[in-house]
C-alpha cells in the first residue's frame, strides 16, 4: 500500500517559484510512523514545486483553519481530475478539532481523518500495533528521501524541531493540546507536557547537522515546538545536554533557539533553578516569546490565564533581558471579544509600548478568535450561526488567523473596530515582526477578495 503525503503551497504565496519554505515536520512525522508501519510513503511539499499525482491515497497537512478553505479547493480539483476511488487523507491540529458532521460537510466523500490511527490502518491495510506513537518515532527514515538541493533550502532556513507536546494552563482562545474543560460535562481535561524520546531527538539532531555540514551549512535556526519551554525543567536540562553534547561532537557547529514560554513558568524556573536557563542560553538560545495575552486582571481571568499579572510580565521580560541576555518577544493575543474593553485594550498598547522601550522587547500581536476548531469557543451554542456560515463558505475560515483583523463574524460591533485600531497601532510599534492581514468577509464584493489577496501575498508568518 502506497500513500502520496502532500504539503500545500502557502495560502498567501504567489503562483509561481519558492512559496513559504519550512522543513514540515508535521507531515514528515505522520510519514516516518505509516513507513514504520509497513507503507510506503512519498513526500512532495508544494512550497517547493507542484505535486503529480501518481497514487490512490492522498494525505493534505493543514497549518491551521485557513487551510480547511485550502483543503477544500485542493479536495476539488482532485475529484474532478482523478478516479473515484482515490482516498484523501486530512491530517493537521484543527482536523482534531472539527466535529465528524463538520468534517463531512466540509470535505464531502473519500475524505477521512488522517488524525485517526484506526482509520489509517483499516484504509492503509497494516496492523496498528506496527504504528509506533508520536514520541518515539524518529524522522530520520523521511529525512533520507529528501534531495540535497531541496534538504539545503529547508536547513538554510528556520525549522521547526519536535520537541514536545501539550501544555497543562488553559487559555481558552488556544487550540492547541492542552489543559481544556470538557463542553459536555464542563470537568477540567489535565494535560501534561510529553517530551518525545530524548535518545531519538538526539538521533534525528544529530543526522540533520551532519546532514548540514555535508551541504556547508554551519548552523541553525530552531524554533522548539514546545508551547511552554520551561514548563518541564527536568526535561528541558536533558534536551539541553544533548545540544551541548553534539556542540561538543560538531565543534564548528552552531545552533540558534528560540521558544514561547508562559511568564509563570520562566519566573518559576528562574526562581528555582536559573543554571538551567544559562544552560540553555548557553548552547544557542536567543529569543523567548512571553504570552502576555492582553492586560489588566480582569482580561486574564477570564481567559484562563489568572497566572499573569502586570508585574509578572515586566518581571520576565526584564530578567530575559537583563539577566540572561535573551531577546523578549511580547506576544500580545488581545482583542477578546466579549471580553476586552476600550480601556484594556489601550492598556495593552501601551504596556507593549513601554517594554519595548524599556528592555527592546519585539512586538508579536494577534488577534483572539474566540472560536476556531478544537478551542472551547467552538463548542459553545452562542457561536454556532457564526460557525454554519463558514461550514457553508470554507474560505471564510482565513479570517480565523490570528495575524487577520477582525470581522463580524469573529467580534461583535462594540470592540470590532477598537481592535483592530489598537492591533495595527502594536504592528506600527518599531521593531514588530507581526505581518497582518486582510481577512475574507460574508459581505465582500469579488474586487474586495481581488485586493485582499493582492495584499495577503507573500506575508508568511515566522
Amino acid at each position: 500500500m502506497k500513500i502520496q503525503l502532500i504539503q500545500p503551497r502557502h495560502i498567501f504565496a504567489e503562483n509561481n517559484g519558492f512559496g513559504h519554505v519550512y522543513l514540515p515536520g508535521s507531515i514528515l512525522t505522520a510519514g516516518a510512523r505509516l513507513l514504520k508501519a509497513g507503507v510506503e510513503v512519498e513526500f512532495n511539499d508544494e512550497n517547493i514545486k507542484p505535486t503529480q499525482i501518481n497514487c490512490s491515497n492522498i494525505g493534505l497537512s493543514l497549518l491551521g483553519p485557513p487551510y480547511i478553505w485550502k483543503a477544500t479547493e485542493m479536495l476539488h480539483n482532485y475529484k474532478d481530475s482523478l478516479d473515484n476511488q482515490t482516498k484523501y487523507f486530512l491530517g493537521g491540529q484543527v482536523v482534531s478539532g472539527l466535529l465528524s458532521n463538520e468534517f463531512n460537510k466540509l470535505f464531502g466523500k473519500n475524505v477521512y481523518n488522517g488524525n485517526d490511527d484506526l482509520i489509517l490502518s483499516k484504509h492503509l491495510n497494516f496492523d496498528l500495533k506496527c504504528l509506533p506513537k508520536t514520541e518515539e518515532t524518529s524522522l530520520i527514515p523521511m529525512y533520507e528521501k529528501i534531495s540535497n538541493n531541496i534538504m539545503f533550502e529547508y536547513l538554510t532556513r528556520e525549522f521547526s524541531l519536535n520537541i514536545s507536546q501539550g501544555c497543562k494552563y488553559n487559555c481558552s482562545f488556544c487550540s492547541a493540546v492542552r489543559t481544556k474543560t470538557d463542553p459536555i460535562s464542563g470537568k477540567l481535561i489535565r494535560i501534561k507536557e510529553v517530551y518525545r524520546n530524548l535518545d531519538i531527538i538526539e538521533k534525528d539532531l544529530d543526522y540533520l547537522i551532519n546532514r548540514a555540514l555535508r551541504l556547508n551549512i554551519n548552523s541553525f535556526q530552531i524554533y522548539m515546538s514546545n508551547l511552554d519551554v520551561f514548563q518541564s525543567p527536568l526535561m528541558l536540562t536533558e534536551f539541553t545536554n544533548i545540544c551541548q553534547t553534539l556542540l561538543e561532537k560538531y565543534s564548528k557547529f552552531k545552533l540558534n533557539l528560540r521558544g514561547l514560554s508562559t511568564v509563570a513558568s520562566f519566573l518559576n524556573v528562574d526562581k528555582k533553578s536559573p543554571e538551567i536557563i544559562q544552560k540553555l542560553v548557553n548552547v544557542g538560545f536567543y529569543s523567548v516569546g512571553f504570552g502576555v495575552d492582553g492586560m489588566t486582571p480582569m482580561v486574564w481571568k477570564k481567559i484562563n490565564k489568572g497566572s499573569n499579572s502586570e508585574d509578572k510580565c515586566i518581571n520576565a521580560i526584564k530578567l530575559a533581558k537583563i539577566k540572561y541576555n535573551i531577546i523578549p518577544e511580547l506576544l500580545m493575543v488581545f482583542g477578546h471579544d466579549g471580553i476586552d474593553t476600550e480601556a484594556s485594550l489601550k492598556a495593552a498598547y501601551e504596556f507593549t509600548l513601554s517594554m519595548v522601550e524599556k528592555f527592546e522587547a519585539v512586538p508579536r500581536p494577534h488577534i483572539s478568535k474566540g472560536f476556531i476548531p478544537g478551542n472551547e469557543g467552538w463548542f459553545t451554542n452562542e457561536n454556532k450561526g457564526n460557525i454554519n456560515v463558514l461550514l457553508e463558505n470554507p474560505i471564510l475560515f482565513q479570517s480565523l488567523d490570528f495575524t487577520a483583523l477582525p470581522t463580524r463574524l469573529t467580534h461583535s460591533d462594540n470592540i470590532r473596530d477598537l481592535a483592530s485600531y489598537y492591533f495595527l497601532k502594536i504592528c506600527s510599534i518599531k521593531g514588530n515582526t507581526t505581518q497582518w492581514i486582510k481577512p475574507f468577509t460574508p459581505e465582500m464584493t469579488e474586487i474586495d477578495k481581488i485586493e485582499a489577496i493582492k495584499f495577503n501575498l507573500n506575508k508568511f508568518d515566522r
